[in-house]
């Protein structure tokens, strides 16, 4: 990377230089010098630092070093100071401003006193930081040294290559083609793989010849850069070219000759003008396209995002397993399918305990495959989806479904009665997914795997049938909750939370365990998962072919185009696949069986719970944790003791500890204790040991504000439509998922949520003057305290009405005679503590006996909703929410 370098400004305590990048890139630099004590005596200094850090333009921002405020705590996103306090004040000025703060780890160190980090590291992109190594100090002084490693300005070496250009393929003629192969002829007698190689080899000659390709540079043109702003782009260079004068000519142009020359640059000026507007007229019709299509098409929107950064965030330097790096796309994309091998589950297959027994009143053997199925299937497949190895795109699918669901229906039906895949849909491209950590260990990456578009077709079909058939027979287990339909996260915590506020409020207590699987999806085995599979009732054709799907299976690792070496696939299900939650699913649905506490599932996520203020309580949960390692044992799944931890609730919580069957360093068996935590993450939501979920309002604002810069940073048109549109669709869902859950009823944790759309309103310019209630009646953007309390009411209505297929929460109905309000009133029992009065079962009550018959009567959920809002159209809080007032 190259740069150029210069002060741009000196702030008393920060020196703020500006490197200029490659391209038309950007990067503010900004060195706190000394202790900047006058920004906690001086608000002006403050606000003078956070004026030029957020007015700057430049694509890139990064402010580091003492800004001596030790009462933030960082990693929890909360301040402890006051409202006026400068601390605070900074904090809430990091925010209005968009930036990131990346160090995590104390950075001052004082005898006596309790480490503190205060030498910060702010960033407006998140991803410009890679790696920040905290070392010794220099000198004597007591702050740690940082070095900060980032990438910005990243420019590909890519040469020119050829692509498919979909957009303007001819698929009338294409199906046409597709529709005229007498396809009775040419798949008579075939096997399954060779049917497949004659349809594969028929849509190949079809693409080749009416979708044509186009050449792709490693220098990728503007997003939003359509025919006509290209076309006066280039009118705008030729008539610059055309005006430049001539250099070395001695001779004194003439009267006409000078005449010429300043027509050209006249019109010049004229083209210089057109190509601007229509650069912007351009991107401001993207930008709204994008907004407008943001919430069914969240795809389109990251794209164009990625398009403004020049940050690379791909996969790092790995390290190998004799400690060196690697040092290519190829070495890297080996090293992490060797360690995605590693995990595979080796299983003797003479050995296989008995399965669980379901009683059942029928049973699946096969199903029927129309051709007006499948051609709903392929016509509904989204276009804009990844190929898979058999290199045939999805788009292609969806626009000939008409010409080839009847070939594709005789292959299905042929691969179910032979029960047999192709040899293709055996292949899958794994493409590594960062999750935490370090980017350097290849064991912070998950594998998701990109399997063929038509293979997904037959899971689809092969997972209805079997779906029907548990449902029908009700053979999923009540604890389970993903995967399943009339369940969610939400049913999932509700039903948990229910039974922990009820112990908490009788004056009990409770000890919950999260159990976490080691590397759950890739080491199901495949032989006792077809034995639980056949368990379930699942027979002939079906049972066949889901075990010749699972068998004899290949994956290869992409990084940046470059494939690993093939390896054998000899456990787990594909992530990524359509069918391998519903088999995983299935193959853990006995583990609450096996246990006498309560416990709770979501796919793999595991929590086991017991009251412990009764002297069994600790013993029993020992007893349980004890029988699921021997389950464990028994079916090849391992839990990992080392990340599995207890949650305790409850004043009066026991000091018992929990302890696990697991391997040293060495590889012989111990007994590991069960570390205890004051905060989970649980499905999403973090769960502290007083149920506050202040932990989890800072981490909903703080990805909800990350979100919200990253609209700012990318959109140069946000009119109020745009924002509108990109906000409702990207920001608020951050702050509102599982409201129901978390909803705080404290003022301060109410404001620290409102705030996020408080800041969002005020990026309309022409709004930014009016206040905070005026600005949402005019965007008619009803509050988010406004916004929950709807939410409340919707989630009881499913359940009142049996869309949530779960027993808890219980309500009941009132005995009351009262006609007054509606038919539907419940009975609100007394609550002790304000922790199961403010929990969703109880607050939720007096708002809906409060509401009129026809609102709790509606038929769906949509009527539901239209009712309740011109119900409560005029609430006061529905602009201007309590937690300002």
């Amino acid at each position: 990377m190259q740069c150029d370098l210069s002060v741009t400004s000196d702030f008393k305590e920060c020196v703020f230089a500006e490197c200029r990048l490659e391209g038309n890139d950007s990067l503010l630099i900004g060195v706190v010098y000394r202790s900047p004590n006058s920004l906690q005596e001086n608000n002006d200094n403050l606000n003078d630092l956070m004026t030029i850090i957020s007015g700057t333009k430049h694509s890139h921002k990064l402010v580091l070093g003492d800004f001596n405020f030790p009462e933030i705590n960082w990693n929890k996103e909360e301040c402890a100071g006051s409202e006026n306090h400068p601390a605070t004040k900074f904090y809430k000025a990091t925010k209005d401003a968009f930036l990131f703060q990346q160090q995590s780890e104390p950075t001052r160190f004082r005898d006596g006193q309790r480490s503190s980090l205060i030498d910060l590291v702010l960033t407006n992109r998140e991803e410009m930081v890679r790696e920040i190594n905290t070392s010794a100090s220099l000198g004597k002084s007591d702050h740690a040294t940082l070095m900060v490693t980032f990438t910005c300005a990243y420019q590909s070496n890519e040469t020119k290559r050829t692509r498919l250009d979909y957009k303007k393929a001819n698929f009338h003629d294409m199906n046409k083609m597709l529709s005229e192969v007498d396809w009775d002829r040419e798949l008579e007698n075939k096997s399954v793989n060779e049917s497949w190689i004659i349809i594969k080899d028929r849509i190949d000659r079809a693409v080749t010849k009416y979708v044509p390709t186009r050449k792709v540079s490693g220098k990728k043109r503007k997003k939003w850069m359509d025919a006509k702003a290209l076309e006066a782009v280039r009118k705008k260079h030729r008539l610059f070219r055309e005006s430049k004068v001539k250099e070395g000519d001695d001779k004194t142009p003439s009267k006409i000759e000078k005449a010429e020359a300043e027509m050209k640059k006249a019109a010049y000026k004229r083209a210089n003008n057109q190509a601007r507007w229509a650069c912007r007229k351009a991107a401001k019709n993207l930008e709204t396209e994008i907004a407008a299509s943001s919430k069914q098409n969240p795809k389109a929107f990251w794209s164009y995002v990625k398009s403004k950064t020049k940050c690379r965030t791909g996969v790092a330097d790995l390290k190998k397993t004799n400690g060196d790096k690697t040092s290519s796309d190829k070495e890297k994309a080996d090293v992490l399918n060797e360690f995605f091998q590693s995990v595979f589950t080796q299983e003797a297959t003479d050995n296989i305990p008995p399965p669980p027994h379901y009683v059942f009143g029928s049973e699946v053997h096969n199903f029927e495959i129309t051709v007006a199925k499948v051609k709903k299937l392929l016509s509904g497949l989204k276009t804009d989806k990844a190929q898979g190895p058999d290199g045939i795109n999805p788009c292609v699918l969806a626009k000939t479904a008409e010409s080839l669901a009847y070939p594709v229906a005789r292959l299905f039906r042929l691969s179910l009665e032979n029960s047999e895949i192709p040899e293709d849909w055996r292949q899958a491209y794994v493409t590594p997914i960062f999750k935490k950590g370090s980017r350097t260990e290849p064991s912070n990456y998950r594998p998701v795997s990109l399997t063929c578009i038509l293979c997904k077709a037959m899971e689809t079909l092969v997972r209805e049938a079997v779906n029907d058939h548990l449902r029908s027979n009700n053979l999923i287990c009540e604890n389970q909750h993903g995967f399943v339909q009339g369940r969610s996260c939400v049913t999932h915590l509700l039903e948990a939370l229910d039974d922990w506020t009820k112990i908490l409020d009788e004056g009990g207590s409770v000890d919950i365990v999260y159990m976490d699987f080691m590397k759950a999806f890739d080491t199901v085995p495949h032989a006792r998962l077809i034995a639980k599979v056949e368990a379930h009732g699942i027979h002939g054709n079906v049972l066949n072919w889901i075990r010749n799907f699972l068998a004899d299976r290949h994956q290869q690792v992409i990084v940046n185009g470059t494939h690993s070496d093939k390896a054998p696939v000899t456990s787990g299900i594909p992530q990524g696949s359509v069918l391998g939650p519903l088999l995983f699913t299935l193959y853990i649905n006995d583990l609450p069986s096996q246990v006498t506490s309560s416990v709770k599932l979501f796919a793999d996520d595991t929590k086991l719970y017991t009251r412990t203020d009764v002297p069994s309580g600790p013993v029993v949960m020992q007893e349980d944790l004890d029988k699921l390692q021997e389950w464990s044992d028994n079916w090849l799944l391992k839990f990992h003791p080392k990340k599995c931890s207890v949650l305790k609730l409850g004043k009066q919580h026991t000091e018992t500890s929990y302890h696990m069957k697991g391997r040293s360093e060495s590889g012989e068996e111990v007994s590991i204790t069960l570390e205890e935590s004051e905060t989970e993450k649980d499905l999403g939501v973090l769960v502290d040991n007083r149920l506050s979920f202040k932990g989890h309002v800072a981490q909903a604002t703080a990805k909800a504000n990350k979100t919200l810069g990253i609209i700012r940073r990318s959109f140069e048109h946000l009119d109020r439509e745009v924002f509108v549109q990109l906000y409702k669709s990207l920001v608020r869902p951050i702050l509102e998922y599982g409201h129901s859950v978390w909803q705080p009823q404290q003022k301060l944790l109410c404001k620290e949520i409102e705030d996020v759309q408080r800041r969002a309103t005020k990026l309309i310019s022409a709004l930014s003057e009016k206040t905070y209630p005026e600005r949402l009646a005019v965007l008619k953007l009803p509050s988010l305290e406004h916004r929950r309390l709807r939410g409340d009411m919707i989630d009881l209505y499913k359940y009142m009405h049996g869309i949530y297929d779960t027993g808890n929460p219980n309500f009941q109905l009132t005995e009351t005679k009262d006609t007054r309000g509606n038919s539907l009133k419940l009975y609100k029992p007394f609550c002790r503590l304000n922790v199961r009065s403010c929990f969703f079962a109880e607050r939720v009550i007096p708002h809906w006996n409060s509401l009129p018959e026809t609102v709790v009567t509606a038929p769906s959920v949509n009527s539901f909703k239209g009712r309740l809002d011109n119900f409560w159209a005029d609430r006061p809080e529905k602009f201007s929410p309590t937690c300002y007032q």
